[in-house]
Formats: structure tokens, C-alpha cells, sequence
């Protein structure tokens, strides 16, 4: 296992045009190169293949065609790539006769379904005037007689009422019982005066649908245009989805076919160009150059590749070298700034850092055996979640280091295993032992000490990423590395000159800690400035972060021995003795995925902000090879 990314090697290849499309099948089939933008001195700028606008005019018909094919299926089907050539897929996609149909049929769903949102609006007002069912309103307005319905509030009635009153006989007022629609007839002449009166009453004129008869015979034919409209639309429907269920699988592999050619035929404008060649740039896993170099010697001098230099300003993509064992590492390493191509890679540090604080902070057996159970079944729960099945794996492999400490600290769901011992004693009534079998480091017994560990444990991880650091910097700027060196100076003398001043050492090793520590800010001053003098309470703040995992630990088995004492099913309890031993099975654990999840955040935490901020600059590039992608 190795903890730098992969080795890459920088390649320039230059081509000649009347076999390029065959290098860049050849190219895009093994899937090695991650090809750059290319800018040469004397050469023009790259340009698509010739086959692209043809192509992008065919995939946009296609994916046109699919996206309506898939909204008339039941199956959700898959882009397959079935082998079909780049050129035979444009001639395949042409053929494909079946399109004008289709937009044809969908079109007329679209228009149909217009036109019964129409259609029902209209019986939805027809509906509202069944009081004046058997009035005619085709025949309401003549030259003379004018109409208007809708409605009035029931406080402004009397108002409307008075007012057409006032037209002394040219005005006339149907009012529907059931509701406050009124239907007025009125001479035309007399509109202006009608426009103030439904102005002061509040009239709100109604819709009647164009055409209408009376509302009954209206109604009946909305109801018959209706009926028709939705039985076509249904014929339609099952057209698109005969047609679509037929062909979807045909299109599919069409469009998968496409989008390949586009991506192959695209890939040339990073190319520089003459008019007879094209030159290309990339990186490939220094491994692969010599399957690169053999797919190249086929095409004997119509192609040539070197190894070439980088540039001043460019980064090589990052490619980890991590067995698949240490993935749910990796992810934390992917999620969080990858490392750039001269950094070491975190993956392994935090393999071994976040389990053991992990396994700190939880620190029981049982609860060891929990997380690796929980962590299982959420594994298989969650097995199609990147980030879920991840996170669940780091709980069963933190479940190892968990157990361990639980030994150490004698902890077994909040209990030592003498008292546990001692509990089964109380119900099978024979002692299985009478004296413990070791004394563990009890955490509530020793907090003072633990803290203490917990603060010295977070100076050993922070040194280790000083010294991964200094590793990083070591070739490129000795003076930042130097500057790392001091860091770990810094720490030393704190920790001597401390341990000196409570007479845990002796004095003279507090001397030689304070003289450390002053040389080392001295290094740090002439090598980071001022910045790193600034920087010296943060170290303090990291160091003293890490006594998060004696806190949180002790809140766990705090909330455990509470459990303990007062929801423990004893012989004593008699019957209510079987309610709780499932509420005191559940409740612990409970406790023990609370405990995981604060555990894994702190850890992560302590890993990826304190520990990894020592050593890791990040910006690392994806390699992405110029490849098939696999379906």
C-alpha cells in the first residue's frame, strides 16, 4: 500500500488527420489518457470532427425522441451501449421513422388536453347556472334587450333591486334562490345607467361559454364533446405506450451510440492543429504508458508519442493507490479536497487515527459489538448510498478498536465485568466468579488522567501530521518544511516545560523543554514570519480539542449507568421484570448509536480538521481518462 498517488507521465502525441478518427476510437476504447487542453506554438486551435454537427443535430432529435418514449413507459430502461459504430448510429438515428409519428401523436395529447381543460372549465360555469337551465341566452341579446348574470352580496341586493326598479319597467331581475346569482334583463339603451347600478351593488359578472344554449342542452353536449375527447386521448395514450414499449430499447442503444460519437468527434477541439496534423497533450498512470505506446506503434509514422515535461503551472491529476479494503477511508479523503499529486495521500493516517479515537470516545465491549452489528445492517441497508455504506463500513471496522478499549477500560454496556458477572449471578443463582479477573482503567474513576491522555494523544497525531508535512515540503521548499520541524520543536518544549512544572520530570528536562520551545518559535518566526507566530495559541486550541474524546466518552457511559441503575430487569422485579428488559435492551442501544454517531463526527473532525490541516495543501485534479464509460 502506498501512501503517495499513483505516478503519472505527461504524453504529446501527434497525428496525422487522415488517421485520426481512428486513433481517437483507438484512444477512447482503452480509456488510459486524460487529454488536456492543448496550445502550441505555430498550430491553430483544435476544432470538432467533421461528423459532429451531424451527429449533435441527430443526438438532439434522439434524446427528443426517448424523453417522450420514457414518459409513455412503464420500465425505466437504461442507455446500453450495444456496439453500434459512431456512423451507422447517425444513419440508424435517420432511419429511425417512427419520430414524426410520435410528435405527432404527442402533440395532439397536448392539444387534446387543452382542450378538455376547456371543456370542463365550461361545464364547471355551465354548472353554476343550472337554476336557469331552460333559459335560451342565445337568443338573451337582440337589438334592443341586453343581459347580464352573476352575482350580487347579499347585503347589496336591495341596491341592485332599487336600481333596476328605477328604469320604471326597462329592467328586469331572475334571482336564483338557491344561491347569490341574479340574471338582469335590460334595455340597451339604458347600459350606462346599468353600469353604474352594478357598480354600486357589486356585480360580478359570470362567464357564459360561447355557444351556449340553455344550460341544460348545453350542458348534455360539453358532457358528450367531453366523453369523446377523453376516449381519443385514451386511444392516443395507448398508441405512444404500444409504440414506445415497442422501440424504447432500439432508441436507447441509438442515443447511447450518439452520445459516444459526439464525445469522440467533441475530444478534437482540445487538440492544437495544421493542416495536416493534430497534436494532443495528457496524462497517463505511468503503468499504462506501455499499453499506450503499444496501441500508438500500430499506426507506425502516421503517429508519434513522447514523454514530455509539465509545465510551470500544471498539476499532474491525482489517482490513489489505496486497496479496496481502506474505501471507506478513501472516501473521507475524496469528500474533503483531494491531495494534489505531490502530497502524501491521508487515506491510511485516517484509517488508523479515526478508529482509535473512535474507539476511545466509545470505549465499551458491547457496545464494540453493537457498532459492528449496526454498522452490517446498515451496510446492506444502504448498499447503493455512496455515502451512507461508507460511513456504516467505518462503523464496523471502529468496532474492533472499540472492543479493545473497552477491555482496557473495563466497560460493558456501562457496567465493569465484575459487575456484570454479578448480575447474571443474581439470576441463575450460582457465582461464577468471585474476584475480578484485572483492573481496567475505569474513565469515570480517572477523569483528570484521561483528560490528560486524551490532550497527549492529540500531540502525537498533530506531530505525526507535522511530520507527514515536512515530508511534503521536504523536496519543493526545505524552508516550510523546516517550519513543520518546528512545530513538532514546539510541542516537545510545551510538553517538557509542563510536565517540569507539576515535578513529573526532572527540573533539568523543563529547562531543556523551555529552550526547545524558544528555539523553536525563533525557527518558526524566520521561516513562517509573523503568521506563524500568530499561529502558536491555535496549536494550543488543537491540542486541546482532542479532550473532546474523554468528554463525550464520559457523557456515554454516564447516560449508560443511568440505565443501569434505575431500568435494569432484576430478579426482584418478578413479572414487570419481561417489559423491561426490551425497553432496557432498546435503550442501550440507542445510547450506543448516539454514542456512534458523536464519535465518528468528533473523530472525523479531530482527522479532517485538526490532524489533516497540518500537512495537506489539497487541490488535487479527478484523472479523467478519455474512456467508454461502462453502463
Amino acid at each position: 500500500m502506498t501512501m503517495r498517488p499513483k505516478k503519472m507521465k505527461k504524453v504529446r502525441i501527434i497525428v496525422l488527420k487522415s488517421v485520426v478518427e481512428n486513433l481517437i476510437g483507438d484512444l477512447y476504447q482503452i480509456g488510459l489518457v486524460d487529454i488536456r487542453k492543448t496550445n502550441y506554438a505555430g498550430l491553430d486551435a483544435g476544432r470538432p470532427l467533421s461528423t459532429f454537427d451531424e451527429v449533435s443535430k441527430e443526438l438532439r432529435k434522439m434524446r427528443t425522441i426517448t424523453s417522450l418514449m420514457a414518459a409513455n413507459t412503464n420500465t425505466k430502461y437504461q442507455q446500453k451501449f450495444d456496439g453500434i459504430p459512431g456512423k451507422k448510429a447517425i444513419l440508424e438515428a435517420k432511419n429511425f421513422n417512427i419520430a414524426e409519428h410520435l410528435k405527432a401523436l404527442s402533440n395532439e395529447t397536448h392539444k387534446l388536453s387543452e382542450e378538455i381543460n376547456t371543456i370542463k372549465s365550461n361545464i364547471s360555469e355551465i354548472q353554476r347556472l343550472k337554476h336557469f337551465k331552460n333559459v335560451d341566452f342565445s337568443k338573451m341579446r337582440t337589438k334592443t334587450l341586453d343581459y347580464k348574470i352573476g352575482t350580487v352580496p347579499a347585503h347589496k341586493k336591495s341596491t341592485l333591486s332599487n336600481g333596476v326598479d328605477a328604469m320604471k319597467g326597462e329592467g328586469t331581475i331572475v334571482n336564483d334562490p338557491n344561491s347569490n346569482i341574479v340574471l338582469i334583463l335590460y334595455e340597451r339603451s339604458k347600459a350606462t345607467e346599468m353600469e353604474t347600478v352594478f357598480s354600486d351593488s357589486e356585480f360580478e359578472e359570470l362567464n357564459v361559454p360561447a355557444g351556449t344554449t340553455t344550460p341544460a342542452m348545453t350542458f348534455n353536449n360539453l358532457k358528450s364533446e367531453l366523453d369523446s375527447k377523453e376516449t381519443r386521448i385514451t386511444v392516443i395514450k395507448n398508441q405512444l405506450k404500444e409504440i414506445s414499449n415497442t422501440n424504447i430499447k432500439k432508441a436507447m442503444s441509438i442515443l447511447r451510440a450518439l452520445e459516444i460519437e459526439s464525445e469522440r468527434a467533441g475530444i478534437a477541439s482540445r487538440f492544437a492543429s495544421s493542416n495536416r496534423l493534430y497534436l494532443l497533450e495528457g496524462w497517463v498512470l505511468a503503468d499504462d504508458y506501455s499499453k499506450l505506446d503499444a496501441v500508438v506503434a500500430r499506426y507506425d509514422a502516421n503517429v508519434s508519442m513522447e514523454e514530455t515535461e509539465q509545465t510551470k503551472d500544471e498539476m499532474p491529476p491525482t489517482v490513489l493507490g489505496n486497496p479496496k479494503i481502506v474505501s471507506p477511508f478513501e472516501f473521507l479523503t475524496k469528500s474533503y479536497s483531494l491531495p494534489n499529486y505531490f502530497e502524501i495521500d491521508p487515506t491510511l493516517p485516517y484509517m488508523i487515527g479515526l478508529p482509535i479515537i473512535y474507539g476511545m470516545i466509545v470505549g465499551d465491549v458491547i457496545y464494540g459489538f453493537l457498532s459492528i452489528i449496526l454498522g452490517y445492517i446498515l451496510m446492506k441497508k444502504f448498499e447503493k448510498s455512496y455515502t451512507m455504506f461508507n460511513v456504516s463500513k467505518i462503523w464496523v471496522y471502529s468496532g474492533i478498536p472499540t472492543i479493545i478499549f473497552g477491555i482496557i477500560f473495563d466497560e460493558w454496556a456501562g457496567l465493569s465485568h465484575m459487575h456484570l458477572l454479578n448480575y447474571f449471578n443474581e439470576w441463575v443463582g450460582a457465582g461464577l466468579l468471585s474476584e475480578p479477573l484485572y483492573h481496567g482503567f475505569h474513565r469515570m474513576e480517572n477523569i483528570l488522567t484521561l483528560v490528560m491522555i486524551t490532550a497527549l494523544i492529540g500531540m502525537v497525531h498533530l506531530a505525526a501530521g507535522f511530520v507527514i508535512g515536512a515530508i511534503n515540503e521536504w523536496h519543493y521548499n526545505k524552508k516550510h518544511a523546516l517550519a513543520k520541524i518546528a512545530w513538532i520543536g514546539v510541542e516537545l518544549g510545551m510538553l517538557l516545560a509542563l510536565v517540569g512544572a507539576i515535578g513529573l520530570i526532572d527540573g533539568a528536562f523543563m529547562m531543556a523543554g523551555i529552550i526547545l520551545l524558544i528555539l523553536s518559535i525563533i525557527i518558526l518566526g524566520l521561516t513562517e514570519g509573523i503568521i506563524g507566530i500568530i499561529e502558536l495559541p491555535g496549536l494550543l486550541g488543537n491540542i486541546l480539542s482532542y479532550t473532546r474524546i474523554a468528554a463525550i466518552g464520559i457523557v456515554g457511559i454516564v447516560i449508560a449507568e443511568l440505565l443501569n441503575e434505575f431500568i435494569i430487569p432484576l430478579p426482584e422485579h418478578g413479572l414487570v421484570a419481561i417489559v423491561l428488559l426490551p425497553v432496557f435492551i432498546i435503550l442501550h442501544i440507542v445510547n450506543c448509536f448516539i454514542a456512534m454517531f458523536e464519535s465518528l463526527v468528533q473523530g472525523g473532525r479531530l482527522n479532517i480538521v485538526e490532524f489533516r490541516s497540518k500537512f495537506l495543501h489539497g487541490g488535487g485534479e479527478i484523472f479523467t481518462p478519455f474512456a467508454l464509460k461502462k453502463d
